[in-house]
């Protein structure tokens, strides 16, 4: 049988945990504490800390693409702001003047990383936001919102988990595809289980998941992405 020795091995695993580390589905995870600490313990440092801009920003439109829609979306909701148009600036100015810590950061891209975020300020209902990271593209405008709320109890989880999903709904109808138990009811009587709503157009996608994990307990996920290609 054909084995790979220690460095080679070594060496593959670094590899495919900087892919991972760029996909657009992982990033905002490696983003956090955890995923960072992931990291750190493997000896691997993401390498979107110091590419180019532009490297990220293609390599994530080139995973966005998979997921993709045919047809635009009739609507592009990322709560108060704008996808491609909200500017760093508008956003950092915002969190400022409500008061909320931020912290900016670049990796690759431009982020502002802003914890314990009152719901009402993005315009919606349901638990304080355990973190909402803004993601802005080289012409420093919004390109994506990836919002957290982790730890919660079972009431708190299913309120977070309706009211995203019904806003999705109120702006855009029906999801274009869904899995795992969106009613939630066996994701909390399951030790592992996950559940997702998604929106897929030509330029834009939205995916709600709702997550059991025995490392993290209940968690909602909130995304916002632009799909446009750059021009």
């Amino acid at each position: 049988m054909f084995q790979l020795s220690a460095a080679r091995t070594t060496r593959l695993i670094t590899g495919i945990a900087a892919a991972t580390c760029m996909s657009v589905a992982a990033i905002g995870w490696m983003h956090t504490s955890q995923g960072r600490e992931v990291l750190a313990k493997l000896g691997i440092g993401c390498p979107v800390d110091s590419i180019d801009s532009r490297v990220v920003l293609a390599i994530q439109q080139n995973a966005i693409s998979r997921e993709r829609g045919s047809n635009a979306a009739p609507g592009r909701p990322a709560f108060k702001w704008l996808l491609d148009r909200s500017t760093e600036a508008q956003v950092t100015e915002k969190m400022a003047h409500e008061n909320v810590h931020c912290d900016e950061l670049s990796r690759g891209l431009r982020y502002l990383r802003c914890r314990g975020v009152p719901a009402q300020l993005l315009g919606t209902n349901g638990p304080p936001v355990s973190e909402i990271w803004f993601s802005f593209g080289p012409a420093h405008t919004l390109i994506a919102i990836n919002l957290y709320r982790r730890d919660m109890t079972e009431t708190e989880a299913r309120q977070s988990w309706k009211i995203a999903v019904q806003n999705l709904r109120n702006a855009l109808g029906f999801p274009t595809s869904t899995s795992g138990d969106t009613t939630l009811a066996s994701l909390m009587e399951k030790p592992v289980a996950v559940a997702r709503v998604n929106y897929a157009y030509s330029d834009y996608v939205a995916t709600v998941t709702a997550s059991h994990m025995p490392y993290g307990g209940l968690a909602v996920r909130e995304q916002y992405i632009s799909a446009r290609t750059a021009e």
